[in-house]
């Protein structure tokens, strides 16, 4: 079964279409657009939800996609494939995953308490439905996630690089609950940690979306550029609507207006924040080649959810010995709302599908 992926896994990350040669000032233009996404504008995340409230907190980021904070190498394999100068196989990135399935973070001392335990519960509810691991830093480890708390934004490096040994994941400081800290962010900015691009990126995401590129904030049309299939993995999994990494309808609006609506029936979920789909589990334990991930080739939310209902349980019985230590005593993960958004459904499209398309 063919479908969509967001991971930049093993993965590459090659602008879609045929490498082809663009002219100086499309070239220069994209340059411009890939080092504004990499430089502090100064705004505050604040300033930029007031600009497109209809956006999320991590659309309204200020970094590439959004929230994806790209470092020199990344930023010049994605020129040199936008400007076709190379075969494509030469940008496949391999590599990016955390060695042994671990993440190692440290906190950057600035976080109110409460803030801390609403970070180490997204840990933990990673933790609980995957084979992912966290690990508080040590003097002797040199590859680490620095977690800062910025006031511009919820952003986050991209995977795992062997060559830089600090990787970020920024939280604008907020109330729980609110801004960066909503759990379904942070855990979407632990997502890019692991080398997770957004749904939109993927190949085939045009049989899915239909893009308005006359409601586009001029210069940010880059960020719905994709990626193309013989670079990213799908894993064999659906390109999924609600995906806690696709955008919403207004991302990068100029006007108020969408910038990308569904082609089938969204149900109201595309860009929901309210929960982390079983989908998206599947894909983190498909990529990180976590037990029993690829003894099934689909699973509904409900039936995978099931699935891992006793392992989750267990997990939690005996403790969590990579994390548990490091939370606060009261910690408590709680389950997440279910509910539907309300439909936003587009009047030029006739509803066929539901919220995770199968091909």
């Amino acid at each position: 079964m063919w479908s969509a992926l967001v991971v930049l896994s093993l993965v590459g990350c090659a602008v879609a279409g045929p490498p082809v040669t663009r002219s100086r000032k499309d070239i220069e233009a994209f340059r411009a657009y890939l080092e504004r996404s990499r430089t502090d504008d100064g705004l505050r995340l604040e300033s930029r939800m007031l600009a497109n409230p209809k956006a999320s907190a991590w659309e309204n980021s200020g970094k590439f996609q959004g929230d994806i904070l790209l470092n020199d190498k990344q930023a010049e394999l994605l020129e040199q494939q936008y400007a076709g100068v190379a075969a494509r196989n030469a940008y496949i990135w391999p590599n990016t995953k955390w060695p042994r399935n671990t993440v190692v973070y440290d906190f950057n001392n600035e976080f109110t308490h409460a803030q801390i335990i609403a970070i180490h519960s997204a840990m933990l509810e990673i933790e609980e439905h995957t084979c992912i691991r966290f690990r508080r830093k040590t003097i002797l480890d040199r590859h680490y996630v620095r977690i800062t708390g910025k006031p511009d934004g919820c952003y986050a490096s991209l995977g795992y690089w062997k060559d830089i040994p600090v990787h970020i994941l920024n939280l604008g400081k907020a109330e729980p609950g609110e801004g960066c800290f909503i759990n379904s962010i942070i855990i979407h900015e632990w997502f890019h940690i692991l080398g997770f691009l957004h749904m939109h990126s993927t190949y085939n995401r045009d049989d899915y979306v239909h893009l308005l590129w006359e409601n586009m904030k001029p210069g940010y049309e880059y960020e719905f550029e994709r990626f193309e299939y013989d670079v990213a993995d799908n894993l064999d999994l659906p390109y999924e609507y609600a995906s806690v990494m696709h955008y919403d309808r207004f991302a990068f609006s100029k006007n108020g207006r969408p910038t990308m609506l569904p082609i089938h029936t969204d149900y109201g979920l595309m860009g929901q924040l309210d929960y982390v789909t079983g989908w998206d589990w599947h894909r983190v334990n498909r990529h990180y080649n976590c037990p029993h991930a690829w003894s099934s080739e689909e699973h509904s939310d409900e039936s995978y959810e099931h699935e891992y209902k006793v392992e989750e349980n267990a997990a939690v019985e005996d403790g969590q010995e990579d994390l548990a230590d490091d939370l606060p005593q009261e910690e408590v993960v709680e389950d997440l709302p279910q509910e539907e958004l309300a439909p936003d459904t587009p009047q030029d499209f006739v509803a066929e599908k539901v919220s995770v398309v199968d091909n």
